[in-house]
């Protein structure tokens, strides 16, 4: 006669120890995670910074663009408007993302002071993975003139940027049609 904790075995059966229906369950988890983050439209935004791979549902940017890249940026300005500051410094945080997801931090800076901060959205990769292009998302913060004077960061705003070494980019910067003043923007950055 079984004891109380003992189950009682048919033919053909035997007792499966603890440990293997634990690691069932474990597989079994991880499994339908995967396929749910697979399958979910908007699932894999997180794993796109984590990883330099590419995911079929989270990543378009290239890898040769994730990094940080600085430089020095020009403003070329018209008779209808014309550029406060002319160059600067520019830096560009680019990471991992899908089409239309913000992936780009700028930060552009004169001797050392901040001038404006943005963030990017990927709006198109180009033609053999070497360019992509931005639309401005919006302005994260807004420094000062050399004379104190608030700045005004420019909104609608659309970049190219383009590999032009195996650690170099161009980033050519315009407003669209509706904010295009005539000011533009080109820079020549260094992975760093």
């Amino acid at each position: 006669m079984p004891r109380e904790h003992e189950v009682e075995r048919t033919a053909g059966q035997r007792n499966r120890p603890p440990w293997e229906w634990i690691a069932a369950a474990v597989s079994v988890t991880a499994l339908l995670v995967s396929l749910g983050a697979w399958l979910l439209p908007d699932s894999g935004g997180w794993i796109c910074d984590k990883t330099e791979d590419r995911f079929v549902r989270c990543n378009d940017v290239p890898g040769e663009f994730v990094g940080t890249w600085t430089g020095e940026e020009t403003c070329v300005g018209t008779f209808l408007a014309r550029c406060v500051h002319p160059k600067h410094s520019l830096t560009l945080k680019i990471r991992r993302a899908k089409l239309g997801q913000q992936f780009v931090e700028s930060v552009s800076e004169l001797d050392g002071k901040l001038l404006c901060r943005s963030s990017w959205t990927l709006t198109e990769v180009g033609d053999g993975d070497r360019e992509v292009f931005l639309r401005k998302h919006h302005t994260i913060d807004e420094g000062e003139s050399a004379t104190g004077e608030p700045i005004t960061c420019s909104d609608g705003l659309t970049a190219t940027v383009a590999l032009t070494g195996p650690d170099a980019i161009r980033v050519d910067t315009k407003g669209t049609a509706i904010t295009d003043t005539g000011l533009h923007f080109n820079a020549e950055l260094s992975r760093t």
